[in-house]
Formats: C-alpha cells, sequence, structure tokens
C-alpha cells in the first residue's frame, strides 16, 4: 500500500512544494485515522485527535529525511502517536480540569450543566441525570473490580504509570483493563 521508495520520493518533493505536501495529507489521511482510533480525550470529539494526528503527519512530511534508517510510513507513525500523547498528556493536566468539566448549579441534586451551554432547560437535565444514571450503572454492573479501581484512578487525571503504581500492576495491565473498559461500556450504550 505504501511502498518506501514512493514515500521518500514524496517526503522530499513535499519539503518544496506544497502540492506534494498536500498529496501525501490526503494519502495518509486513513493512516492517520487508524493510528488514532483507539485513544480518547475527555470532552473531545474524536475529530479533535485526528486533527491532532493530522499535526503529527504534517510535522514527519516537515522533518523526514530519505536518507533515514526507517520508512517514511514508520516515522510518520511514530510522529503521529507523539502528538497525539502529547495532547492527551497536555488535556489531561488537571490545570485544564476546569475546561474540561462541568459546573454544579445545584448543590441538593448533583445536576450539572455545561458551562459552555446556556440553553438548558429541565427536559435536558432530566436526560441527562438519565444518561448519567445510565452510564453510572452501565460501569458499577459489568466492570471488575480492578476495572473500576482502573477507572477511577484515570479519571483523576492519573497516567498508566501512576496508575500501575498505585494499583502495584504493570502498566500494560492498565492499557487493557482501559481498552476492555471502553469496549463494554461502548458495546452498553
Amino acid at each position: 500500500m505504501y511502498t518506501s521508495q514512493t514515500d521518500e520520493t514524496l517526503a522530499a518533493i513535499s519539503s518544496t512544494d506544497p502540492a506534494a505536501a498536500e498529496a501525501l495529507l490526503l494519502r495518509y489521511k486513513n493512516f492517520v485515522k487508524k493510528i488514532v482510533r483507539p485513544y480518547f480525550i475527555m470532552g473531545a470529539d474524536q475529530e479533535d485527535l485526528m486533527q491532532e494526528g493530522m499535526v503529527g503527519l504534517y510535522k514527519a512530511i516537515r522533518e523526514y529525511k530519505a536518507d533515514n534508517a526507517a520508512t517514511f510510513a514508520t516515522f510518520a507513525a511514530t510522529c503521529i502517536k507523539n502528538q497525539v500523547f502529547t495532547t492527551i498528556k497536555n488535556a489531561s493536566r488537571k490545570k485544564h480540569s476546569p475546561l474540561n468539566t462541568y459546573i454544579s448549579i445545584d448543590d441538593n441534586n448533583n445536576d450539572t450543566i455545561d458551562i459552555t451551554d446556556n440553553s438548558q432547560n429541565p427536559e435536558s437535565l432530566l436526560i441527562n441525570r438519565e444518561s448519567k444514571t445510565h452510564l453510572e450503572k452501565i460501569v458499577n454492573t459489568s466492570l471488575t473490580p480492578l476495572e473500576s479501581a482502573i477507572l477511577e484512578h484515570f479519571l483523576l487525571g492519573l497516567s498508566y504509570a501512576e496508575i500501575a503504581s498505585a494499583l502495584g500492576i504493570a502498566p500494560k495491565s492498565v492499557d487493557n483493563a482501559l481498552f476492555r473498559i471502553r469496549r463494554k461500556v461502548a458495546k452498553h450504550l
């Protein structure tokens, strides 16, 4: 699908030819989708991660040297992943939590309103409360105790390594558990 000779030629041309760079961006768009698909940022769309992946691809096009030992596809995959990981890490910082969370307007009910949406009405509040209850039920009934603990730590903004250290497990186990959690929640939704 992606031949190294063609990639090297396009990468060499793309540094001076905007049309070649555009062609390379279009050619690798599905490649970027494949890489960013398993990741997500709380409070953001998958399209946001796709844009970050495209930024990583653009950086790869600019920085790739034809004399590298790696093919362009390998180099681009690394650049895309680095860009996505940096974005996820920055978004999960505690200093960004006010931007990524909701503000309660009523301390008695636990009803929350998105601070960016001024059109909330009682019907929307009820639907949000029912959705929240449904999601909590899914999480409480379908997750194992370890998965629940990992999810709790993850939602606090801890990295995989921090979660693994806190729970005394390997970071790969955290990654696997988060994948299972996403799959279980998606199945029920």
